[in-house]
């Protein structure tokens, strides 16, 4: 099986790629940042001829599209997702989107697949788009939305943020009223590589972890992890925030019990102390 990972160098291609499989070979995108255990592609995926010719030279079974850009979302998240859906869709390659629970509004919860996008901020619009025009483009896809990634060793880029100002007893505010479901990435690399091998893979899958938690939550066992004191965290509320954020994403994991093997762990768990850490 040869699969395609679009964003190998961020935190899920970079967990995709070495959780493959065995008998996977693995080719991945990049932008400029290199890319570690894989045939590295550098391609333009709003660009449509470049990306299909990247796919008749691979010849991917599947496509796992996880790279997305906030500095230009209307090219690097709605047409990179729409130009890779149409070339998947004309080459016959197996698409699995990697998507966001921020395309929900947080007041109807919890969601089950079956929940419609209702996006009330700014990402989780150009997410919501996304969606409609991969599965407008390849019916097939599998349209995977997921919360908030998480690793731990080494942290992935908000942890270390975050661990570097608890080093430093620097204030973090971190939000007290809004739930998510965050999930450790490598349950999600493993939980997103059986979906690309199930044949009937088309539609949504909800795949996060089993906790739904506040960021202030998060932020203090990310402390207890690396044995910091947490005192420098500071409740904050997002109704106090400029731009409307969802308040509770609570997602039900209905279909990947039923068809997935892949269990995803409790944050709680994943973020259990690994053994002493340094303070400096």
């Amino acid at each position: 099986m040869r699969v395609l990972v679009t964003g190998g160098a961020g935190l899920l291609g970079n967990t995709l790629i070495a959780t493959a499989p065995t008998g996977v070979e693995v080719h991945a995108t990049r932008r400029r940042a290199p890319v570690h255990g894989a045939a590295a592609h550098t391609v333009d995926l709003a660009d449509a001829a470049g990306v299909g010719a990247l796919l008749a030279s691979i010849r991917p079974h599947a496509l796992i599209h996880t790279a997305y850009g906030k500095d230009d979302p209307e090219r690097d998240i709605l047409t990179a997702s729409r130009v890779v859906a149409e070339a998947c869709a004309a080459a016959g390659v197996a698409l699995v989107h990697v998507s966001t629970d921020l395309v929900l509004d947080g007041e109807h919860s919890p969601y089950d697949e079956g929940a419609e996008p209702a996006p009330i901020d700014p990402y989780g619009r150009w997410k919501a788009e996304a969606e409609r025009a991969v599965s407008a483009a390849c019916p097939g896809a599998a349209i995977a939305r997921t919360s908030l990634i998480v690793r731990a060793d080494p942290p992935d880029g908000i942890t270390a943020r975050l661990v570097e100002s608890l080093r430093a007893g620097e204030p973090s505010r971190l939000y007290v009223d809004e739930l998510r479901c965050p999930i450790f990435v490598e349950d999600l690399a493993r939980q997103l590589w059986e979906v690309a091998a199930l044949p009937h893979r088309a539609g949504v899958w909800n795949l996060v972890g089993p906790e739904a938690l506040s960021r202030f939550t998060i932020g203090a066992l990310i402390a207890r992890r690396f044995g910091l004191d947490a005192s420098s965290l500071v409740p904050a509320r997002s109704g106090d925030h400029p731009v409307p954020r969802p308040r509770d994403l609570r997602l039900l994991t209905l279909r990947a019990d039923r068809e997935l093997k892949t269990r995803a762990r409790t944050i709680s768990q994943a973020l259990l102390p690994a053994g002493p850490h340094p303070a400096a």
